[in-house]
């Protein structure tokens, strides 16, 4: 199945920005990820649902003959 990805912008200041990619890090997660569970916690079960089948789908980062 062919899937469209689009992009979503979150204005933020830089501080926040280099805070959040830290924070993703030691969790182990890309700032996408890390955005997409917060999303997912924000009480809409529909939400949740189509953020969990993102992440299920979506490739990992990196370079695929790394995995």
């Amino acid at each position: 199945m062919s899937r469209k990805i689009v992009n979503m912008q979150v204005k933020v200041s830089e501080a926040v920005k280099d805070r959040a990619k830290a924070v993703a890090k030691a969790n182990g997660k890309t700032l996408s990820e890390l955005v997409l569970k917060l999303l997912a916690n924000a009480g809409d079960k529909e939400l949740k649902s189509l953020v969990e089948q993102e992440l299920k789908e979506r490739p990992k980062p990196g370079r695929p003959w790394d995995k």
